[in-house]
């Protein structure tokens, strides 16, 4: 007996520390994990990466432009020294270095740099955006696995509900009260309820499968969510959450943004017509020998480069700016009235949400009352196994409803939130 008390203590002991070791994962934690490992981020990133890249090589254009330079030249062959030919090789030594810096180009350089400037803001906008996209898929995967989870409760009482009916209308069978039919029903009652169960249970390995894909790891058997279902109603107005969009939203400011790049870009493709000028300098050193004293040189100049025609690429170049600028422009329409619906419908997602949670709330008062007197009738040997069977499925999809109503609560506020721009 004690060696079975040591061995029953241990047992708990271990299951104390396996239950200590079980990560309780919040909704919180889920996005920092998502936000570390989907491979949407880290594309996103790398675009804006590219876009400062851009950005700084854009700017090198107005800074001074420094070459080193040498070179090594053999050279031989008949050579004329005076009247007279003759056969000579020689070799020519040089180093030295150049540079450039541009004065004033009629604002085409910085009408580009004020251009990619603005393309990087909207690469960045643009990261914003997969941010809020992923935490709203994380969102929407925790939310669908918590209900998952709970739809699962749902079932294990249902079926649960089900055997005890199965073990009553047997006992009652028994002693000669009721007909087989009932036990026949009760079992048939009982079967149904194992395969919703069984579908439960599918449900929830699915929705775990779209969690870990969102997460991008492999969830731990025995994992907990932190089961956050509970109703936050915002007294958010319909004007703020569109005042919220307009001042938030990333593809609004994004698009703005590429607008007023491609406005610049469609000055410095006229300017492209106008005057450069640079001054261009060099110090630089040559020698026919090794063997001799380098001689040195230098030049100093300014350079002024006017395009007189060029096949039409300038006009072309203009035309395609123009293009590109009004394209822009309509997105921004496009974007704007896009965000507008979006606000709206969200909005009222969410009231219909909230209506449905009321609804669903007495639903599921009205069928717990139904199946206690439907149960109490048959225990009373008054009432028929077809009254239990009506209330237990009346509940067990007042049950489903009232989840799923929860769930479309959640997923609504956070879809608004997205739709707002203010989602973290």
């Amino acid at each position: 007996m004690r060696k079975y008390i040591i061995s029953f203590t241990l047992l708990l002991a271990l299951a104390g520390v396996s239950f200590a070791q079980t990560d309780t994962l919040t909704v919180d934690k889920c996005i920092d994990i998502a936000l570390k490992n989907n491979p949407m981020i880290k594309i996103a990133e790398s675009n804006y990466d590219a876009s400062a890249a851009n950005l700084t090589g854009t700017r090198s254009t107005l800074l001074p432009q420094v070459a080193f330079n040498t070179s090594w030249n053999r050279n031989g062959g008949s050579f004329f020294v005076g009247p007279t030919a003759r056969e000579a090789t020689y070799e020519n030594y040089s180093y030295g270095f150049q540079l450039q810096q541009m004065l004033f180009d009629f604002g085409k350089s910085y009408s580009r740099l004020s251009a990619t400037s603005d393309l990087k803001d909207a690469s960045m906008q643009d990261l914003i955006s997969s941010r809020q996209n992923l935490i709203l898929n994380t969102y929407i995967a925790y939310f669908n696995y918590l209900q998952a989870v709970r739809i699962k409760g749902v079932s294990i009482e249902s079926l649960r509900q089900a055997q005890e009916h199965l073990k009553q209308a047997q006992s009652f069978y028994d002693v000669g009260k009721k007909p087989q039919f009932d036990v026949l029903k009760a079992k048939t009652d009982e079967a149904n309820a194992r395969v919703t169960l069984i579908n439960s249970e599918n449900n929830l390995t699915v929705s775990r499968l779209q969690l870990e894909n969102v997460l991008n790891v492999k969830l731990q058997p025995g994992f907990i969510l932190k089961d956050n279902l509970e109703i936050t109603k915002d007294t958010v107005s319909l004007q703020s959450a569109l005042d919220e969009a307009r001042n938030n939203r990333p593809e609004f400011i994004g698009a703005k943004l590429r607008m007023d790049a491609n406005k610049s870009f469609l000055t410095s493709a006229w300017t492209a017509n106008l005057p450069t000028i640079s001054l261009t300098g060099g110090y630089n050193w040559r020698t026919f020998s090794l063997k001799q004293n380098f001689l040195n040189s230098w030049n100093l100049g300014v350079t002024l480069s006017l395009p007189v025609f060029q096949g039409f690429s300038l006009q072309a170049g203009i035309d395609l700016a123009r293009a590109n600028y009004k394209n822009a422009e309509a997105t921004l329409d496009n974007i704007t009235q896009t965000i507008n619906l979006d606000i709206q419908q969200q909005y009222a997602n969410v009231q219909l949400a909230l209506a449905k949670i009321d609804a669903t709330r007495s639903l599921l008062e009205q069928a717990k009352e139904t199946l206690r007197l439907a149960e109490a009738r048959y225990k009373e040997e008054v009432g028929s196994p077809i009254e239990i069977t009506d209330g237990r499925i009346t509940m067990l999809n007042a049950q489903i409803s009232f989840v799923q109503a929860l769930y479309d609560y959640q997923v609504a506020n956070v879809r608004l939130q997205k739709a707002m721009g203010t989602l973290k």
